[in-house]
């Protein structure tokens, strides 16, 4: 990793390898990530989100077929972290990408 040059947002479930749906990238995996990158990412820790998190929102029919990868913890809105995950990707990307090219 000490090669990787460029911007990266890093997002991070708090309960990733805790949650119940078995999420098996541990919040202390993505910490070695974020520690051995030479340049600090634009870190964000999602309180209260497992592993599935970072999945949209399931459809009804989704939800009642695969409940481990559609629910969520109490108190997590899904829909609602991926406005907020959405806007913050689109403007780092606003940020760091470069208009034009080849």
């Amino acid at each position: 990793m000490k090669d990787v040059k460029i911007p990266i947002q890093l997002w991070a479930s708090a309960l990733s390898g805790d949650d119940k749906t078995g999420g098996e990238v541990t919040l202390d995996y993505v910490s070695l990530i974020e520690r051995d990158l030479p340049v600090r990412p634009d870190y964000h820790l999602v309180p209260n989100a497992g592993h599935y998190a970072f999945l949209p929102p399931c459809t009804p029919d989704l939800a009642k077929k695969r409940p481990d990868i559609c629910t969520d913890r109490p108190g997590f809105d899904r829909a609602a972290f991926h406005e907020q995950l959405n806007a913050a990707a689109l403007a780092f990307f606003r940020t760091h990408l470069v208009r034009g090219g080849p």
